[in-house]
């Protein structure tokens, strides 16, 4: 039987050889799918109601649930004890993203290095939800930055830290099932999450839960990122811990200030600041005492800074696993 700790370094070599699946194929985007279907159903019943919400969730959750057991089952059909392993490591595999996240700032940091500043405000605007068309050089690495810490806890870290979980109460399903409820919930919060009259009731229970199921790894992260910082040169270990821990409190959302405030002090930055979301200004607050003035450099260390976290993390949680026997 495949030991439980390599499920997860599994995943994560499975992400980056692979990266994310097509987009027509891939699981996060049929969870949308069902998403939406269930919003146009519990809308029709209780309108936009936090009851339409919670059942549109729940539902969305228990489709997500019964094609996993179904995967699941599929592999069943073999009498070999390792073979449960496989769908384990595809899900989890499914709802984590280092390879994506990384792609994804890597552009933003092609294109400000080329001087195509067009192209870096348009993949800076596919990764952040703040009006983009003002910022600068700067701002726009910035964003970049703080999206690149932000994910690496919803994206990443959470989903080790769930499907660990998972494993320890359950085996392979139970890490899959944990890590794909995250994901869920994730992917539900960034499409109902909003504080407009349309999802201001609808969308609150979904926004809630994923807050609580990022609560404990968004915490869990700030050393984590210390430790990883100590093995990425042109970072500081000591920063990250000290001014993740001063300004953990620092933002709206009660997680996400956590890996922003300790990527900032690890890169000597001060980001997050006064933004505009469709016009609409914000007045939040800046994370960290550094320099505001990020640079293309800034980003190439925030992105490797992520991969060491995640490289960590996997490692801290695969230790959890083979030093802690399952209930």
């Amino acid at each position: 039987m495949l030991p439980c700790p390599f499920i997860l370094p599994a995943a994560l070599l499975l992400d980056i050889l692979a990266g994310d699946p097509p987009n027509r194929f891939h699981p996060v985007c049929l969870i949308g799918w069902c998403a939406r279907r269930a919003e146009t159903l519990a809308r029709r019943l209780w309108g936009g109601t936090f009851t339409a919400g919670m059942a549109a969730a729940l539902g969305t959750c228990a489709a997500a649930w019964l094609a996993c057991a179904v995967f699941f089952l599929l592999f069943s059909l073999s009498s070999s004890l390792w073979i449960p392993w496989i769908p384990a490591v595809l899900v989890i595999y499914i709802c984590m993203a280092p390879r994506g996240l990384a792609e994804h700032a890597l552009r933003v940091a092609n294109a400000l290095r080329s001087g195509k500043d067009g192209e870096a405000r348009h993949a800076v605007s596919m990764i952040v939800g703040r009006a983009t068309e003002r910022l600068d050089r700067h701002g726009m690495a910035r964003a970049a930055i703080e999206s690149v810490a932000e994910n690496l806890t919803d994206g990443v870290f959470s989903t080790l830290f769930w499907a660990t979980a998972g494993c320890l109460a359950g085996g392979p399903f139970g890490a899959a099932f944990a890590a794909l409820t995250h994901r869920v919930f994730n992917i539900l919060d960034a499409m109902w999450g909003k504080k407009n009259d349309r999802y201001r009731r609808f969308g609150t229970f979904a926004a809630r839960t994923d807050d609580a199921l990022n609560f404990i790894p968004a915490r869990l992260i700030l050393p984590c990122i210390s430790l990883a910082a100590l093995f990425v040169k042109g970072t500081s270990a000591r920063r990250a811990l000290t001014t993740g821990w001063a300004f953990r409190r620092a933002h709206a959302s009660p997680n996400s200030a956590w890996s922003e405030a300790a990527f900032a002090g690890a890169l000597g930055l001060r980001i997050g600041g006064p933004v505009s979301y469709k016009g609409i200004p914000a007045d939040y607050p800046w994370i960290g005492t550094g320099r505001t003035e990020a640079a293309v450099s800034d980003l190439a260390l925030a992105i490797r800074l992520m991969w060491m976290t995640a490289a960590a993390g996997t490692l801290v949680f695969s230790l959890i696993l083979f030093f802690i026997p399952r209930f």
